[in-house]
This record gives C-alpha cells, structure tokens and sequence, in this order.
C-alpha cells in the first residue's frame, strides 16, 4: 500500500509545520501549525468525486453498468490494467481516506470538534463501504498508520463494523453543537441533521447490500438492522434536499473530470469519448421514459441521427448467435452514437453519493422482505419515481403517467404486444421485459435507473441482485465472452509490499483473486439462457 508515502504527502502537503501543542493551534493566523478539520474535509470529499465520479467511473463503472459506454481499452473488454488499479488503490487510501483519518487522529479527544470528528468519521465509513465492494477483504481498522505490513480484514467483518460504527456516530451528533463550514461541507452546508440521515441511510444502504441469503450474505444481521433503522425512520433522507451531492467547480482545477475529456477536450478524445449505453436504451425507450431525455442527447450524426441510439459493449462480436442479423454496430465511431445528456457534461455537474430516490427503493426493498415496519413497499417504490423525476426536472404529470404505463405500474406485465424488439437488445438475447408479479425486477429496475453517473453504486446493485439483463462482453482478448466483473483485482504494488496480508486476503475470496470471483455480499453471475455455454 506504500502507507509511509500516504504520512509523508500528508505531512508535507497538508501539515505545514508540525506542533505537538494542540493549544498552539492557529495561535498565528498567518503561519497556522496545523491545519483545521475544515480544510482536510472538504479535500477529502473533492478527491472522493474525483474518484468515484471521475477516470475510475469512466473507465470500469461505466463499461460494467451499461448506462453510459465508456469505451477504455483493456476494462471495457473486462480485463484490468495493472498500473491504473494500483492507482485506484493509492487514490482511495492517501487521497480521501487519509485526510479524514487526519481530523479523527489530531481531534478526537477535543470536545470543541465532536460533531466534526463524528462526520469525518461518517464520511470515512462512506468511503470503506465503496472500497470493501470494489476489492473485497480490505486493510480497515489498522490502515493508515504509515506502516507497510497492513492486516486485512474479511468483507462480513468490515461490514459489521460498518453497520455499528454509523449507528453511534449518527446518534452522537448534536443539531445544536459544533459542524463545518458551509464552505468546507461541500454536500450538505454544515446542517448536521442531515449528516444524521445520511448516516442512517448509508446503513440502511449496507444492511440490504448484505441482506442475501447465506453464503451470498447475512440476512439475519440485515434485517435486525433495517428494523432499527425504522424506528428512527424520520432520520433517513425523505426529502430531495436532504440527498447527499456535492457540485464540481468551474475552473479547471476543480471542474468535472467528465466535462474536462467530453466537452473541454473533445476533439483530442474523439476516438474514445463515454457515450450512451445500449442498456439504457431499451430499459427507458419502449416504456416512454422521460428520463432518457436527461440521460442522454439524439445522436447528432451516423444511421441513427435524430434517434437515441446507444453503443452496446459487443462491438462486431456475437455474430454466430444473431442469426444472420445485420450487427448496426459494426464500423461506428463514438461520434455516431448519442452523446451524454447535457446535465451531466457541465463543468460544475453534481455527483450524487445517496439520493432520496434511493432511500425510497431501499425502503421499499425492506418492505417487500417484510422487514420495514410500514408493508407497504409500491408507496415506497410509487415515492422513488416521483422523487426521480423531480431531481432531474422532470414534472408531477410525467411521473404520474410514467408510473400508469404498463410494466412500471406495480404488478403488472410490460407491454410488448407487436414490439417485442424495441424491449431488446439489437442481439436480442435481453430483454427488459418485466413479467406481471416480478415486483422485484420492477424495482431492481427503477433502482438502477434512478442512479446514473453513480457508478459504483449501480455496480453493486447489479452484484447483489442479478435481475436486470445485459449482455455480456463478446470478443474480449481471449476470444470468448464474459459476464459482468465481479470485482477488481488486488494491486500489484500491494502485493510487493504487503505480500502476506494480500495471500492471505485472497484465500477468503469464493475463488481466485480475478474480477470474475464474486465478493461475499454478491449473487453468482446469472447467465443468459440464449446463449449456449
């Protein structure tokens, strides 16, 4: 992990000069000794962005959750690249886990930063909750301490911590003590109630991420949580102003990584610019979704001009299975496709960490397994629509209509009667056809739709559902074709410097350290019946 390098950034990059005296603290506000937790947060959460919502969203989450294409090499055909991963590994450990860990370290002990230190920490288990679903067992409890030998923990074990620690951090914060800066809170202003929602909305998040049945997960563990959590209900995220965002800049330093290759730098990028996802496609289009008006732009040239038109991740592959279908991929640049919708492209796009859509289709999750104390999950799901709608600026009588259409209204059959293909993928292998009483496709479906740009979140649904049908990827380097990875690979700079906590790590994986080994949360891979192996 090269955590000694981790101090040393931090040292020099944050620390300026150093003092043991807490007491000295900003004693000259023109020299300050140490720097303050609103400084190392807000740094924290702006790395988090450029992390999740940045090259790691572009490069994997978008190719493994088919809303967007993001056409890169070696992860677009579900392989790894070794030097990118390492650099992954180092962005979430010295870039956003480390600044947080800096404001619990030199503040916890001062009653004056309660509240702060309790959000840093919040954060913190924000950021493990996306790093144990990336990798698998990870270094946790003893990570960034500067030491090279890290213990790693098992996947179950860090989530039960998890799932502990935000239950008492968000009872300890205190509406009426200390918080950040509305500067430095880039998502929520410094209004700690929310801080409390968030909290328990991210373990509601993790209780249904685990709520599998054994070996796929902890079901009993999940379902004591969840109902915990609704006895406090009223400190969830019920509201689209209590959704966790934050907004990039608008100079180039702290602009969208997106708008930087896409817009600023589209020309120099043209051969491999993210665009539309044929999955998107067929998930929204026969069933007149608004929504993909926001997602995505008409194709503004090549055979589709005028259409919304997606690029599938098989490109020329497939062929011995379509019988004898002209492929409309072969021979397209990105330019032929639907560019991403305009929302998303601004220089200070939002990215979105846990929105009150998905509060909503967690709840209603909960409900269907009878855990939530209100039974009621097509309120919850009806709530979820509506809520989507609105952060994208669509309107009541949209979603009202939307919500009537067959397949989306609860219960009942999508209608494909003469247009059975406009519901498939162009191989016609998937279908977003929902059958009537498959309520949790129906939902699995709204979740998924609900979150674009949310990369890692929409891959880890996906993992631990295993409902909504993609096609996999034809022709990788092998000649053959593959599922959805299941997780990422190890560095390999990790495994030169902390060779036996990785060997170790590896032997609790369900198979070989490989994207393909599914994560102990995750469902196996359900594989397409029309295809013959």
């Amino acid at each position: 992990m090269k955590l000694k390098l981790m101090i040393t950034l931090i040292c020099t990059c944050l620390f300026m000069s150093c003092t043991k005296e807490f007491e000295e603290i900003n004693s000259n506000p023109n020299n300050p000794t140490v720097v303050e937790p609103d400084f190392l947060f807000t740094t924290s959460i702006f790395q988090s962005m450029n992390l999740y919502g940045g090259t790691m969203n572009r490069e994997i989450f978008f190719n493994y959750t088919q809303h967007f294409s993001g056409f890169q090499g070696e992860f677009q055909r579900f392989t790894y690249n070794n030097q990118t991963n390492n650099t992954y590994w180092k962005n979430t450990y010295i870039d956003c886990l480390q600044p947080v860990h800096q404001i619990e370290l030199k503040y916890s002990n001062n009653p004056l930063y309660k509240n702060r230190v309790a959000i840093a920490r919040i954060w913190k288990a924000y950021i493990f909750s996306n790093t144990v679903a990336i990798w698998g067992g990870i270094p946790k409890s003893a990570a960034l301490t500067g030491e090279p030998a890290v213990p790693y923990e098992k996947e179950e074990e860090i989530y039960y911590s998890l799932l502990d620690e935000l239950k008492v951090l968000a009872a300890e914060l205190d509406p009426t003590g200390d918080t950040f800066s509305a500067t430095a809170d880039r998502v929520y202003k410094g209004d700690v109630q929310k801080w409390k929602k968030f909290a328990n909305t991210l373990r509601l998040r993790l209780a249904m991420r685990i709520a599998n049945s054994s070996p796929n997960g902890d079901p009993v563990t999940a379902k004591k949580v969840v109902q915990e959590i609704f006895q406090d209900e009223a400190n969830t995220i019920k509201a689209q102003d209590e959704s966790a965002a934050a907004t990039f800049g608008l100079t180039s330093d702290t602009w969208s990584p997106l708008y930087d290759r896409a817009v600023y730098n589209y020309k120099a990028n043209l051969a491999t610019i993210p665009v539309l996802g044929e999955s998107l496609v067929y998930h929204t289009l026969p069933y007149q979704d608004p929504r993909l008006t926001v997602y995505a732009q008409p194709a503004k040239k090549g055979p589709k001009k005028g259409e919304f038109f997606g690029q599938n991740v098989s490109y020329g592959g497939g062929g011995e299975f379509a019988d004898g279908k002209i492929n409309p991929h072969t021979g397209l640049k990105q330019e032929d496709y639907s560019q991403i919708g305009e929302r998303f492209l601004k220089p200070d796009a939002e990215y979105v960490f846990i929105s009150y859509a998905e509060s909503c289709f967690l709840k209603a999750e909960a409900a269907m397994k009878g855990w939530w104390g209100d039974p009621n999950p097509e309120k919850y799901y009806y709530e979820g629509i509506d809520a989507s709608f609105n952060r994208y600026g669509l309107s009541a009588t949209q979603a009202t209509k939307y919500k009537e259409t067959p397949g989306i209204k609860w219960s009942t059959a999508s209608d494909t009667v003469g247009r059975q293909a406009a519901f498939q993928d162009w191989l016609q292998i998937c279908s977003s056809y929902i059958p009537a009483g498959d309520n949790f496709k129906r939902l699995t479906m709204q979740h998924w739709l609900a979150i674009p740009m949310q990369g890692i979140d929409a891959w880890t649904l996906l993992r631990r559902t295993q409902v909504l049908e993609f096609q996999p990827q034809f022709g990788t380097y092998d000649g053959n074709y593959a599922y959805m990875p299941q997780r990422i690979l190890y560095p390999t700079d990790e495994r030169q410097t902390n060779s036996a906590e990785v060997q170790k790590a590896a032997t609790w994986l369900n198979g070989d350290d490989n994207i393909f080994t599914k994560l102990w949360f995750a469902l196996p891979t359900r594989k397409n019946p029309n295809l013959p192996y």
